[in-house]
């Protein structure tokens, strides 16, 4: 319960975390995840919101984000209305 509860910090780096404890980051993720669901621990506020900040492509012109244990790739010029569809359909997943 205490690694749980460390990943929900502001801040904290999940992958880091599990690292150091010998496990596997998708591991704690998944134990996370179902913590949350099962109402055991809640999430910080901040990790309930979807916001977005100004991306200015690079030469490699793809973005990652990353959701829990979900990573969303996608390319830099996507349309935001069919991002925005798709992120909120992997929160609800």
């Amino acid at each position: 319960m205490a690694l749980i509860e460390e990943t929900l910090k502001p801040g904290a780096n999940v992958s880091a975390i599990a690292r150091q404890a010998g496990i596997s980051p998708a591991q704690l993720f998944g134990w996370r995840r179902k913590a949350m669901q099962a109402g055991i621990v809640q999430g910080e506020p901040h990790e309930q919101r979807l916001g977005f900040v100004e991306v200015t492509p690079t030469s490699s012109s793809m973005i990652e984000i990353v959701i829990a244990d979900v990573v969303v790739r996608v390319a830099a010029d996507m349309d935001q209305n069919h991002l925005v569809k798709i992120l909120r359909a992997v929160r609800q997943a």
